[in-house]
């Protein structure tokens, strides 16, 4: 015993002895442990150093049961140690580095060093971790750890420098669930940061590139997780954030300049990133826009929406912003402001169809809606936009033409739409005289501006074409707008008509007027469908129709027809004429119309010319029309309601049409001709030469006389089958309505001389004509032979005078006998109209001696007796 004892004396002395020279141990091998290059060392407390050291793997699992126990074993054994170091310990394949102190405990390993102090307060263990630094993440984290042994609650909280951001933070452990929350001091690299995030890359870039800020601060950050053995499962629907953006861009859309805000509020909760805008800017004009990530965890359904608010001028600066996300508003305003709320909800996962969603709100201020090319004037009204529709609400336009309200729908991916205009009034004007007038109606209407803008009003038959070089509006029913046409020159009852403009300025017509009267005619056919076409300018217009053989100068106030005739009353009368003519009395402008190859009709009097010349004074309401025919010459006037028609010595051509009657050939005559037509007319026509023939009532009488075996034993009076000669003659009558009163017949011939008078009812075409024929030949021997008749007088100088009444009708004259007494009467009121021959009235150069117009006084003393 005393000898064991001195051994361990000697072998602990001689121990204590290489301690404090120090023992080192190249190799050291025991229980399935080995140490390589072991050294260590006595001074007043042991150093030592281990090159290598290798820990065999155990199955036990680690308890922490009795964990306070170890930790005051190793605390315990430690208080021996005044350094130590192992420089490398190999434990389950990875290699650590242990260094103990000054009381400080450091491990290293390929992931990480940690260096601090532990001990036991009771049953806590408390941790003052002077450095954790975890080298893939390049984090260091410095902070304390408290660990209740009863409870199993762990509570660490320090400060930490990561991703080029400091910060403090604090973490608690229950049971397997984690909370934790962090903040930050200033930063101004926040994309270090989030690209170590496992987020969408979508969504990475918003944050990390579509937003940059001078200076960023996190101010919370919490969540909650949950650890089973060393494995974190992070609950993401737990995390709560809030940030803070200065000096704030953010680019919303490639291609546009970033909204400028002094601040954002960064927020996250449920899955969504909020960023609350304070004052932004865009361009240097105020925006309220507010931007968020919803669903981030869910890779398919993360969308970005913006909110966004203008109470601005919707100009070319917001058109480019809201048609970035191709939205077509159509507004744009020049002085006035707009509310407009525009949202959008943008897939940033990779979802099958990534359809945007778009709702826009808008209140829209003084300016323009376009449509297309189509431009309304917007006094105010409200646009929504969902789903491709644009909705028109109570949009109020006004113009220096018209003024109204639209609402509707717009389909702006197809571009058509139907809308309804609540019309106050349009008004069209052109040197202050109204053209077109419309109050107080709804005029439903399509618009289509795929392509061109077209605009449909069925309710117009109407139709209006623009594109970019041209103007076209079609007008298949020109009736559906007669009633609105107000002091047009060129009015019309209906037809079609298409109109075409490439300057606003100059506008091409063409089309098919109708007229249910009508005042031009050829070949005897009156035309009320007019085929026309011309062109309008800032200076009047050019109408063209009938191949153009009819052209009227606005400007010029001339109208020209060529192989055309012209009614020339239904004309003045008629609604088509110009406007001004009726309703501008104190105008000195004037109307010309001139005709080539053309008649001028007026009521039942046709001028056949060859070329003439008619202008209308609206003035003083006059009318003069001048016509040539060959060499024949006749004028037309008319004043107020009054007519007078003078021809001169003219022929047979021009003379038939005028009077409507070709019984009268191969003469010169003049007529004179005046009054109301339709009321009271006082004509007169001069005969010089020529022949009476070829109408029914001559026929009939020349048969009557020729039948007759006691006239056909008298002197032939000339009226054969080629017509009675005439030297000359006169004729005076009235037309009153519808009758004409023959006041005075005279018509001397070769062989006889033809005096009478009468009436003719136009409408009804009876005659009541009452005629003397007086020979002028002598009977000689014959007249001894005649029978006493009642309707035959004898003169003294042998003539014979022959008393007939013609009656009937036009088409069938019925010819007889008239009675002695009527003859006697009639020539009383001739000859006092007959004074002379009417050759001196025509030929006023030439004195010529008075005809001799038969002498009634003589026929009163008869040779033979007037029969009973």
């Amino acid at each position: 015993m005393r000898d064991t004892l001195i051994f361990l004396i000697i072998l602990f002395g001689a121990l204590f002895v290489w301690l404090k020279s120090g023992i080192y141990i190249d190799h050291l091998h025991f229980n399935s442990y080995e140490v390589d290059g072991l050294y260590i060392k006595l001074d007043k407390k042991l150093t030592l150093t281990a090159e290598h050291i290798l820990i065999p793997k155990t199955k036990k699992k680690p308890s922490f049961d009795r964990v306070d126990e170890t930790l005051d074993r190793v605390k315990y054994l430690l208080t021996f140690f005044d350094y130590a170091e192992l420089d490398k310990v190999d434990f389950k394949n990875k290699h650590y580095k242990v260094i103990f102190a000054d009381d400080v405990l450091y491990i290293a390993n390929e992931d990480y060093e940690i260096a601090g102090n532990v001990w036991r307060r009771g049953h806590v263990l408390v941790a003052d971790i002077s450095l954790f630094y975890i080298k893939k993440e390049n984090i260091n984290i410095v902070g304390k750890l408290n660990y209740d042994l009863h409870s199993d609650k762990l509570i660490l909280e320090g400060k930490y420098e990561a991703y080029n951001i400091t910060g403090r933070f604090k973490a608690i452990k229950e049971g397997q669930t984690v909370q934790f929350v962090v903040n930050s001091d200033t930063f101004s690299d926040l994309k270090t940061f989030i690209d170590r995030l496992p987020m969408h890359e979508a969504v990475n870039q918003w944050i990390t590139q579509k937003i940059e800020a001078k200076a960023y601060r996190l101010h919370m950050l919490m969540g909650k997780g949950s650890v089973h053995g060393t494995e974190f499962t992070l609950d993401p629907s737990s995390l709560k954030g809030n940030a803070l953006l200065e000096d704030a861009l953010i680019h919303f859309k490639e291609g546009l300049p970033p909204v400028k805000a002094e601040k954002i509020i960064l927020n996250y909760d449920k899955s969504s990133l909020f960023f609350d805008l304070t004052n932004p800017t865009y361009r240097q004009r105020e925006i309220n826009a507010t931007v968020s990530i919803t669903d981030i965890g869910k890779a398919k359904d993360t969308r970005l929406n913006l909110d966004m608010h203008f109470n601005t001028r919707v100009d070319d600066t917001v058109q480019k912003i809201l048609k970035a996300y191709d939205l077509h508003i159509p507004v744009l305003h020049k002085k006035s402001k707009s509310k407009i709320e525009v949202k959008l909800s943008i897939p940033l996962g990779k979802m099958p169809h990534r359809h945007i969603d778009v709702n826009v709100k808008a209140h829209v201020g003084k300016g323009n809606l376009y449509l297309g090319k189509l431009k309304l004037p917007v006094q105010s009204g409200d646009l929504a936009f969902r789903k491709n529709i644009l909705m028109l609400k109570n949009i109020k336009l006004k113009s220096q033409w018209y003024e109204g309200t639209v609402n509707g729908k717009i389909n702006t991916k197809k571009k058509k739409g139907d809308l309804l205009l609540q019309l106050k009034k349009i008004e069209f004007k052109k040197k202050n005289k109204t053209l077109f007038r419309l109050k107080d109606k709804k005029i439903p209407f399509s618009i289509d501006y795929a392509e061109d803008v077209l605009v449909n009003i069925p309710s117009f038959k109407l139709k209006v074409r623009q594109s970019s070089q041209t103007l076209k509006i079609t007008a298949s029913d020109i009736s559906k707008i007669k009633p609105y046409l107000k002091n047009l020159e060129i009015d019309i009852d209906g037809g079609t008509m298409e109109i075409q403009s490439k300057d606003w300025k100059t506008f091409t017509f063409k089309g098919l007027l109708t007229r249910y009267d009508c005042f031009i005619y050829d070949n005897k056919v009156c035309h009320t469908r007019v085929p026309c076409s011309g062109t309008i300018r800032p200076e009047g217009i050019d109408f063209y129709a009938f191949n153009k053989r009819l052209h009227y100068n606005t400007a010029k106030s001339l109208a020209t027809l060529k192989n055309l005739n012209i009614d020339l009353q239904k004309f003045l009368e008629s609604n088509l004429r110009l406007k001004k003519i009726k309703n501008k009395k104190k105008s000195s402008q004037k109307m010309v119309i001139r005709g080539k190859k053309s008649n001028i009709r007026y009521d039942k009097y046709t001028l056949l010319t060859d070329a003439y010349t008619v202008t209308i004074y609206p003035g003083n309401n006059t009318i003069r029309a001048v016509g040539k025919l060959g060499s024949d010459k006749v004028t037309f006037r008319k004043t107020g309601k009054k007519i007078t028609i003078e021809a001169l010595r003219i022929h047979d051509r021009m003379l038939h049409p005028l009077i409507n009657f070709n019984g009268l050939q191969k003469g010169r005559y003049t007529i004179r001709l005046s009054g109301i037509p339709g009321k009271r007319m006082k004509g007169e026509i001069l005969l010089d030469g020529g022949i009476l023939k070829s109408f029914k009532a001559y026929s009939k009488t020349r048969n009557f006389i020729k039948s007759n075996k006691s006239l056909s034993q008298i002197q032939d009076p000339g009226l054969t089958k080629k017509g009675f000669k005439i030297q000359e003659g006169k004729i005076l009558y009235r037309i009153v309505k519808d009758k004409v009163i023959f006041d005075t017949v005279y018509v001397k011939g070769d062989t006889a001389t033809i005096v009478g008078k009468g009436t003719l009812d136009i409408k009804t075409k009876k005659l009541n004509i009452k005629l003397a024929v007086q020979t002028v030949r002598k009977l000689g021997k014959i007249i001894g032979s005649l029978p006493l008749l009642g309707y035959i007088l004898m003169g003294k100088d042998n003539s014979v005078t022959i008393g007939l009444t013609i009656k009937g009708t036009l088409d069938d004259p019925k010819v007889n006998y008239s009675a002695a007494k009527e003859i006697l009467s009639l020539p009383f009121d001739l000859i006092k109209r007959t004074l002379q021959s009417p050759a001196h009235i025509i030929n006023t150069g030439k004195k010529k001696k008075p005809t001799k117009v038969p002498v009634i006084e003589e026929v009163t003393i008869p040779k033979n007796k007037v029969a009973p």
